[in-house]
């Protein structure tokens, strides 16, 4: 009994120890660990009702936010917002204007931005367009790489042609093949250039033009809103041969208009008008959303004459509305000075709001009928009867045979630059409008150094308190 007892109770071991049945100890229990719950971070959300409006126009921003407890407004707006709102919003300058807002919560912190597009105004004149632009002198690229002997001197204008915010560039390019010294026979190219942001200029001609036919010696472009949709349209003053016409070719050419689209693009047409087409300016002289333009031709008409806008681009010629004093041809002189009015601009003077018309005339010193003038707007935009105001001759070692390119009206004065019949000098004559006493700030006889041999700049700006050369090349800056 004793063995069987100890037997049975081995048995009973053996079954225990393997689980036999279902009777084992309990596995030790885990204790619970608690959850941290997770706070969620904020979410904001920007949004514009238009992404791009006229300076002085509005864009409603509208704007929300969760998990968050503030909201702080940065950029083109500022201050402490609501989570969730909208808003009107009016930019008081062009350009890129962003705007961010940042939220904060108990899960940190978010942020979006938006940015909204102001394109730089279009103003009522080719000259305000041209000076109040408020840049410094641009790096015009005289030298064009895309074609041996193509060159910008002149034909250059600014404007906000991307329609971006940006100052972009337009640009004509000359062609010397002539033979007469500097002339051309083969039409040069349109080019559009836009900034690259680092002082340099990038070819997108393509993006805005598909033909870049040109014109022979294209003088001056006028950046002025033609067709009345807010945008920069260009007129290209050309002139044509400039000397001796080779056999088969007429005196002057025919002026061109760039004229901006619905699409963002430019049409680029020729007007039917020929001429010797020296200088222009354009403005909305009658306050009707389109830009006239007068045009100065001492060749092939023998006088300025007015183009009235036709509310669509296009141009109708008036040869009524010029002062007879202005009317010239080459014959009044001997060949050498060709008495005449080669420059224009449309100025508001005296502040009335009407434009006054500028002539700059061959001065000679002696025979003043074609003189530097100004010729007051009596008021119905028509110039005929028009009180004349004679601008004195430069004054200082050279003053014979000067012809004023170009002027610059600014805080009572008026600043003109001359160069002489040679093209070798230069000077910048500031006149008091008020008193009409005359001094001479700058003078240069020569070329550049680097100017690639060039002895003269075609236009001036206004600029930090200075008188600058469009050009950097020649690196001329003269306080007022």
């Amino acid at each position: 009994m004793k063995k069987n007892g100890m037997l049975a109770m081995a048995a009973l071991m053996i079954l225990t120890g393997c689980g036999g049945g279902g009777g084992g100890p309990s596995a030790p229990s885990t204790p619970n660990t608690p959850t941290t719950p997770v706070t969620p971070a904020p979410t904001v959300t920007l949004t514009l009702s238009q992404s791009k409006v006229s300076l002085g126009k509005s864009s409603t921003i509208t704007w929300s936010s969760t998990n968050s407890t503030s909201c702080t407004a940065s950029g083109a707006w500022s201050g402490v917002q609501a989570i969730s709102g909208s808003a009107p919003q009016t930019p008081t300058a062009s350009g890129a204007n962003t705007y961010t807002l940042t939220c904060t919560g108990a899960g940190g912190t978010a942020n979006q931005s938006v940015a909204l597009t102001v394109p730089i105004p279009v103003q009522k004149s080719s000259y305000l367009n041209a000076k109040n632009i408020n840049i410094p002198a641009e790096a015009i690229p005289t030298g064009i790489g895309f074609v041996s002997s193509e060159y910008i001197t002149s034909g250059v204008a600014y404007g906000d042609f991307f329609q971006d915010g940006t100052v972009a560039m337009v640009a004509v390019s000359s062609i010397l093949n002539g033979t007469n010294g500097f002339g051309s026979t083969t039409p040069g190219r349109v080019y559009f250039f836009h900034a690259d942001g680092k002082g340099g200029w990038i070819d997108q001609t393509t993006k805005l033009v598909s033909s870049q036919t040109g014109c022979l010696s294209p003088r001056k472009l006028l950046v002025a809103d033609f067709n009345g949709d807010g945008i920069p349209d260009v007129f290209i003053s050309c002139h044509g041969i400039d000397g001796n016409i080779p056999p088969g070719f007429t005196a002057g050419d025919h002026p061109r208009v760039l004229l901006s689209q619905a699409n963002g693009t430019y049409t680029n047409t020729a007007l039917s008008i020929n001429c010797y087409c020296h200088g222009a300016a354009a403005a909305d002289v009658n306050g009707n959303g389109y830009a006239d333009v007068v045009v100065v031709d001492p060749l092939v008409h023998g006088a300025p004459f007015y183009l009235v806008n036709n509310k669509d681009g296009t141009f109708t010629p008036d040869y009524t509305r010029m002062p007879p004093a202005t009317a010239a041809t080459f014959n009044q002189c001997d060949p050498a000075c060709g008495l005449g009015i080669f420059s224009v601009e449309l100025i508001d003077f005296n502040g009335t709001g009407k434009f006054d018309l500028w002539f700059g005339g061959v001065d000679n010193g002696k025979n003043q009928t074609f003189a530097a003038s100004i010729f007051k707007n009596p008021g119905n935009n028509n110039w005929t009867n028009a009180t004349r105001v004679t601008l004195p001759s430069a004054t200082g070692a050279a003053v014979a045979d000067t012809l004023p390119l170009d002027i610059i009206f600014t805080n009572g004065n008026i600043y003109m630059l001359r160069v002489s019949s040679d093209y070798n000098e230069e000077s910048i004559q500031k006149i008091n409008y008020a008193t009409l006493v005359s001094s001479t700030l700058y003078m240069h006889s020569g070329p550049y150094p680097n100017a690639n041999g060039s002895s003269g700049f075609a236009w001036m700006l206004p600029y930090q308190g200075n008188i600058i050369s469009l050009d950097p090349e020649y690196g001329v800056s003269i306080p007022q």
